[in-house]
């Protein structure tokens, strides 16, 4: 069975010329970067102290501290075999 081809429109070419874009500077400007480095500084804030509570948490959970020291030794041994 032969293929069909489908109708399809041909474009047009436009001739206009590309319009010209000056580059200032690609980089964020220092007011932005100041506020985005204020933001990070801040979140990294909070999130250092969930982890300070999560590890209170886990260091009163003694199960939880049997658990990860016996993996831990069991890491241990598997990085000596390398």
């Amino acid at each position: 069975m032969a293929k069909k081809s489908l109708p399809v429109e041909k474009l047009k070419t436009s001739k206009a010329k590309p319009v010209p874009v000056k580059i200032v500077s690609d980089t964020v400007s220092c007011s932005t970067n100041k506020i985005d480095k204020d933001r990070e500084r801040k979140w990294q804030a909070e999130d250092d102290l969930r982890t300070m509570q999560r590890a209170k948490e886990i260091e009163a959970d003694k199960s939880r501290v049997a658990a990860m020291k016996s993996l831990a030794q069991s890491q241990i041994a598997d990085l000596k075999k390398i």
